[in-house]
């Protein structure tokens, strides 16, 4: 890999952005946020926000670039800068995979055993978002619903999730009762706000809606353009990723704008296409490296980025799942994706999640973590003297001392196998029986977060004035 023609890529892009902000502009689908640009001198023409490099630069120079969200559980943070990665749960699938490959519609009882299972791991310090989405709520609540559960069900950072402005103003309510009040809220970022430009080059209501509430109550705003390229943005890769970065900048400057300071970040997601069949696809390679000039263009701009995941289009968990969330989770600690959403059990290009690949997907940011930290290097692991009893005594070294003092220091798989298999054992089912081990032991050993009582109480009921059933308010 050639650095300084990546750089000088980067470059390149970061000039095609800011001559798309320029030259062709943003469609906002607001007048309130029109009549904003308006006020602080920025040119607007049939209806489109034009954006100078001078004007870019001010309002990118005002944000916030790093800071610390935390959890309910303050014990729960985490650091948003250039260099920490953040794993964040899957987000979004409506099915769920079956072990058997069948697939299914997931269900709120799907959410909240997902919850459990993402407080339980120990590289995951958020919870919540979409992490699937319900299909026994109701639309017009599930919003809200899905945040309520979060918050109950875990103690971690809360992902968000965007809506119209009534399911805003339901989260925010919330988030009141459980942190004190709207100028306590303020006083700490707690809640990671996702609003998502449509592409290509327009910012919808919903989206609005959703960052101007987020700047409101000062919170973290994590501006996330997803195109795909040959369909809602150009086939070729530099093209999709200067555009996605021009709408990400774009509502950055509108953060600032409403409120100078507010914490921001970019959340990049240009996907790769299945030309063939105008689909998205989420395990191939463009959209690993477009992962990587995305967040180099973040970084350049002093910006924390979304990049990676465990992603993959494979219909099950195969060896094609295996290959390419390896790759993409590979990827996503290399180039430092500092918030990596669908980092555990998203398949078949988003369509659906799989409690067998949550268990996998574990496993690999596990060896990932392991292959990134640096070796221990000193007297002890050098072994000279282990090293010389063996070669000029002779014998072995498993049975040495210095073997039995440190080899509880190796990495020790939590699903994978590797000892031999009884006679006739078929090692795919085995291989899911260690998945099923784990997953059960995690379920056995989830204790839900102590939560105020006072504060829960108002939690329920304030769901129960909002149309939620209490037998489902009952089941969180």
């Amino acid at each position: 890999m050639d650095h300084q023609k990546e750089l000088l890529a980067v470059e390149q892009i970061h000039q095609a952005s800011l001559k798309i902000l320029d030259e062709i502009g943003i469609k906002f689908g607001s007048e309130k946020v029109n009549e904003i640009f308006r006020a602080n001198g920025f040119r607007q023409e049939n209806g489109r926000t034009y954006f100078t490099e001078e004007q870019v630069n001010k309002y990118l120079n005002m944000a916030t670039k790093e800071f610390t969200v935390y959890g309910r559980d303050e014990d729960y943070f985490i650091n948003v800068n250039t260099e920490e990665v953040n794993y964040c749960p899957g987000y979004g699938s409506p099915m769920i995979t079956n072990v058997d490959g069948s697939v299914r519609p997931a269900l709120f009882d799907d959410y909240l055993k997902m919850a459990n299972l993402f407080h339980m791991e120990k590289s995951f310090k958020v919870n919540g978002g979409i992490l699937v989405q319900p299909s026994d709520i109701a639309p017009e609540i599930s919003i809200p619903a899905m945040v309520y559960a979060a918050i109950k069900r875990s103690s971690k950072v809360i992902f968000g999730i965007q809506g119209v402005k009534k399911d805003q103003v339901d989260i925010f309510n919330m988030l009141e009762i459980v942190f004190g009040g709207k100028e306590e809220l303020r006083k700490k970022a707690r809640y990671i706000v996702l609003p998502t430009p449509t592409s290509p080059l327009r910012v919808e209501s919903s989206a609005i809606e959703t960052l101007l509430l987020g700047c409101e109550y000062n919170q973290p705003i994590a501006v996330c353009s997803a195109c795909m390229p040959g369909a809602t943005s150009p086939v070729t890769l530099a093209g999709s990723i200067a555009m996605c970065n021009a709408e990400m900048l774009s509502c950055i400057v509108l953060t600032q704008l409403v409120n100078p300071g507010n914490p921001v970040m970019e959340l990049f997601a240009c996907y790769g296409s299945n030309v063939q069949s105008g689909n998205a696809s989420i395990g191939s390679p463009e959209l690993i490296k477009a992962a990587r000039y995305g967040s180099l263009l973040a970084k350049k701009y002093g910006l924390a980025c979304r990049s990676g995941g465990a992603l993959s289009d494979a219909k099950g968990v195969t060896a094609q799942a295996g290959v390419e969330t390896a790759m993409c989770l590979f990827h996503t600690n290399l180039y430092k994706g500092n918030i990596a959403m669908h980092s555990a059990g998203i398949l078949d290009s988003f369509a659906t999640m799989s409690y067998e690949k949550l268990m996998l997907d574990f496993e690999v940011i596990d060896r990932c973590a392991n292959y990134f930290e640096d070796i221990e290097v000193n007297e002890n692991t050098l072994a000279f003297d282990t090293i010389k009893d063996v070669a000029v005594n002779g014998g072995v070294f498993l049975n040495k001392k210095h073997t039995v003092k440190n080899c509880r220091k190796a990495y020790i798989p939590q699903v994978s196998l590797r000892s031999s298999l009884p006679a006739g054992k078929d090692p795919n089912e085995a291989l899911y029986e260690s998945m099923h081990k784990r997953m059960e032991k995690q379920l056995a050993s989830y204790v839900k977060p102590k939560l105020d009582p006072a504060i829960e109480k108002q939690l329920d009921e304030y769901m129960l004035t909002i149309g939620m059933k209490p037998e489902d308010i009952e089941k969180v």
